[in-house]
């Protein structure tokens, strides 16, 4: 069997999609409005935090009519673990970041693609790192917030607690005998 240069170029077109075919990663935030979502994406994406790089480089292209966000981000560190030399390394990541809205639950849903080929495990740890910071910056939605607060007949209808008594103050050794 002959292969044609075609044949050869769609097969190696379909391993690629097969490899880079799960970079994207999804979020939805229920509780939150349209602008506040926007606003922590944009947030989170100009000013990134790592627990263990950092930042070389960070350059965004916000899109505020298609609600999209372009990021180029270059990360370093110096990578010291036991019994080895201390190693430097370095990650790139290309990803865009997509506002929309799930008609089924009403709410905004963020979509994190990569724009370059690598570890699709290592694109959702990304995405996973990049929606925690979002999540932080939003803090808790407004309905939690409101169930959170005590009403002031569930306050009174509570026990006042009793102090708690005084410790007890330790009893004095004796002073050590000295010897002539």
């Amino acid at each position: 069997m002959r292969l044609s240069l075609t044949s050869i170029a769609l097969s190696s077109a379909a391993l690629v999609c097969a490899v880079a075919g799960c970079t994207s990663r999804s979020q939805v935030f229920e509780g939150y409005s349209q602008d506040q979502v926007w606003s922590a994406m944009i947030a989170a994406a100009q000013s990134p935090e790592y627990d263990d790089w950092k930042v070389a480089e960070n350059e965004t292209f916000v899109d505020e009519d298609g609600r999209r966000v372009e990021v180029y981000r270059v990360l370093r560190r110096l990578l010291v673990t036991p019994y080895a030399d201390p190693r430097k390394e370095s990650e790139e990541w290309r990803f865009q970041l997509v506002l929309a809205h799930d008609l089924d639950i009403d709410a905004p849903v963020v979509d994190f693609t990569a724009r370059q080929i690598t570890v699709p495990a290592h694109v959702w740890r990304e995405a996973d790192r990049y929606f925690g910071q979002v999540r932080t910056l939003l803090g808790p939605p407004e309905a939690t917030k409101a169930a959170e607060i005590p009403c002031a007949d569930a306050k009174a209808s509570e026990p006042t607690p009793e102090p708690a008594p005084a410790p007890s103050e330790p009893a004095a050794e004796p002073a050590p005998q000295e010897q002539p």
